[in-house]
């Protein structure tokens, strides 16, 4: 065993033992590279944290705006997925997302140690719309990858996600606005979803699931009776 690969050994080990936000860090993988978006939420050295993210479903930019308006964050279809970002859990996460003179506002309640992800789209009309969702701390598991399902489509009651082209079930009829997390083997995935017993048309590729990192889906609206998936890897902003 060379030298890194005992290094990231123990550095998995030791999450199992960490407080619950240390222990949702570990568990959510690396820290960003990029660094560059800026922190929407103050936080402090003796603050409980939460972690939040944002999501833009749609096919234009979308601008996050913090309450107060202090900073803001564009978060381009290029690149839908924000990395999670630390927020007090002592307070309201609060803000809005903004598209020209529409504004949808934003207000999150998440435990110490806990995520959220809120999600934005334009509906049919133009109109901004979204959902949120929340997740208890995170649990680390050093020898499984989880993997979590966000049904933000409000028009599938019944949204599934399986593996392809094997069409393994991974989870089942997940109502609108709901999502679960469950722990999976470390082994390369492509998934595919359905939506009120329809399938979704194209899958995502997940690459090569690591041991004791977290991966997300999100299937979202995609215009008139149509949905989407969005996948990837959790990751916090440094």
């Amino acid at each position: 065993m060379n030298r890194v690969s005992r290094v990231n050994r123990a550095n998995r080990a030791s999450c199992a033992n960490r407080l619950p936000l240390l222990a949702a860090l570990c568990a959510l993988g690396p820290f960003s590279s990029t660094g560059a978006a800026p922190r929407l939420y103050d936080t402090g050295p003796a603050q409980d944290l939460a972690l939040v993210r944002f999501v833009n479903a749609g096919a234009q930019p979308l601008v996050v705006q913090s309450a107060g308006g202090s900073a803001s964050l564009t978060v381009p279809p290029t690149a839908p997925v924000t990395d999670y970002q630390a927020a007090r859990s002592d307070t309201p996460v609060t803000g809005q997302w903004q598209l020209a003179n529409q504004k949808l506002a934003i207000s999150l309640r998440v435990k110490a140690g806990g995520s959220a992800s809120t999600v934005a789209w334009t509906d049919e009309s133009g109109k901004l719309a979204g959902t949120s969702f929340t997740e208890a701390p995170a649990t680390f598991d050093p020898v499984r990858a989880s993997l979590a399902f966000y049904n933000a489509d409000p028009r599938c009651t019944a949204a599934s996600l399986a593996s392809s082209p094997a069409n393994v079930p991974i989870f089942d009829r997940q109502a609108a606005s709901a999502s679960a997390r469950r722990a999976i083997n470390p082994v390369k995935l492509v998934v595919q979803a359905s939506c009120n017993g329809q399938p979704v048309d194209a899958t995502v590729d997940l690459g090569s699931l690591q041991a004791g990192q977290r991966y997300s889906v999100f299937l979202v609206p995609a215009g008139k009776n149509a949905s989407r998936l969005i996948g990837l890897q959790d990751r916090v902003a440094r």
